[in-house]
């Protein structure tokens, strides 16, 4: 099929996209205009080609510039805006994409072998998609965008709901072929993103994710929150002394939302129940949940009378500002924890100086550093550990 009549396909699709592209891929914003009728679809582009425009356009330094989570991470960000400019057009919630693509590609006088690759991803309402493609021959940089720019091309095709192979007329070679991964959510994960673009419709709320709901009759519960990106040894063994403190199942959750990032896709959410289930061990495992409740005033409305288990960091920033819902102060959180019957088990941390306003002390139990095992590992460090082996 010509490019031509490929991009005319896409924008007759009654799809509408926000495109984000950076470490190359630019031509496949000309194609997608060069031939008339992008209006149509296209909602916004935009090329976050500096790391500190990258890391603004995504809410964080990612740990390796060009690779499949930065990518989704990208589609993710670029949905949210698709669906800030939706709400005054036209195009449904269900028809609205955002499309990430980050690659490393040849450059002039590289000496250091380094891997050429792109990394593609669609977030819809509904579904993760990534395309991540190692380039396995030797090719000019020239060379390279015209196959990234079309691989971008096909790949919006195909979320457009047209029947292409992704790897059709890019140049690719036979051995080049994409790793495809997909996740799909149910109708009530879809919901929480649907409602993030207006948090003023947001109603707290969550999902039982783990099948069945077990211990439903208990009058007070002991909630893990969380990333668990991954769930690790440090946050089972803080499960595990919460356990032996309170002799409850303890739950986990996860916010799909965040504060300041966006949100979470759904190959991460899937990726991150996964790790729990794999690690809770010898810890009664209770249920876990997702939430669209980042801030903690939000998990008290959803889960009261219960015990929140937190680490250090979590505790400084529970009692800053900056975390609070809009028009709540100290006095008016802490009412709110004391009338849903809310306190926190705290995780004191080997260098981490914690202050805790002394209103709340009636309502924090620090758990000093001999009770527990600390492993001195993190999320950050084995996901650090496991892009080095990619």
């Amino acid at each position: 099929m010509e490019i031509r009549e490929l991009v005319h396909q896409i924008h007759s699709s009654g799809y509408g996209f926000v495109l984000a592209v950076t470490g190359g891929g630019t031509e496949a914003l000309g194609e997608l205009l060069r031939y008339g009728g992008g209006s149509a679809t296209l909602l916004e582009a935009m090329v976050p080609y500096s790391p500190q425009s990258l890391d603004a356009f995504i809410g964080k330094e990612p740990e390796k510039y060009a690779s499949v989570i930065t990518a989704r991470a990208m589609a993710m960000a670029a949905f949210q805006k698709a669906m800030i400019l939706q709400a005054s057009g036209q195009k449904g919630s269900e028809h609205l994409l955002g499309i990430g693509a980050t690659c490393t590609l040849a450059r002039t006088g590289e000496r250091k072998e380094r891997q050429h690759e792109l990394h593609m991803a669609v977030q819809s309402l509904r579904n993760t998609t990534t395309y991540s493609i190692r380039f396995l021959e030797k090719r000019d940089r020239e060379h390279e965008e015209t196959i990234v720019a079309r691989s971008i091309i096909n790949m919006i095709a195909s979320a457009c709901g047209m029947d292409v192979i992704i790897t059709d007329g890019t140049g690719l070679s036979f051995h080049e072929r994409p790793q495809v991964e997909r996740a799909q959510v149910t109708g009530a994960i879809a919901d929480m993103l649907l409602h993030e673009a207006d948090p003023s419709s947001r109603v707290p709320s969550c999902v039982n994710m783990s099948g069945q709901k077990r211990y439903t009759h208990r009058s007070h519960r002991v909630i893990f929150p969380g990333s668990f990106d991954p769930c690790h040894e440090n946050h089972v063994e803080m499960a595990q002394v919460a356990y032996r403190k309170y002799g409850l199942p303890v739950d986990f959750e996860i916010s799909l939302l965040n504060v300041d990032k966006p949100p979470i896709d759904y190959i991460s959410l899937e990726e991150r129940i996964s790790s729990i289930k794999v690690r809770h061990g010898p810890v009664p495992m209770g249920d876990i949940f997702v939430t669209n409740a980042p801030l903690f005033a939000e998990k008290a409305i959803i889960f009261p009378e219960s015990t929140f288990i937190v680490g250090a960091d979590t505790i400084k920033r529970l009692f800053d500002p900056r975390y609070y819902r809009p028009g709540d102060s100290l006095s008016s959180l802490l009412e709110l924890f004391r009338t849903k019957g809310i306190d926190f088990l705290v995780f004191s941390r080997k260098g981490i100086q914690i202050e805790i306003p002394a209103e709340a002390g009636p309502i924090v139990t620090m758990v000093p550093e001999e009770e527990y095992c600390d492993h001195g590992i993190s999320s950050t460090q084995i996901r650090r550990s496991q892009q080095s082996k990619q």
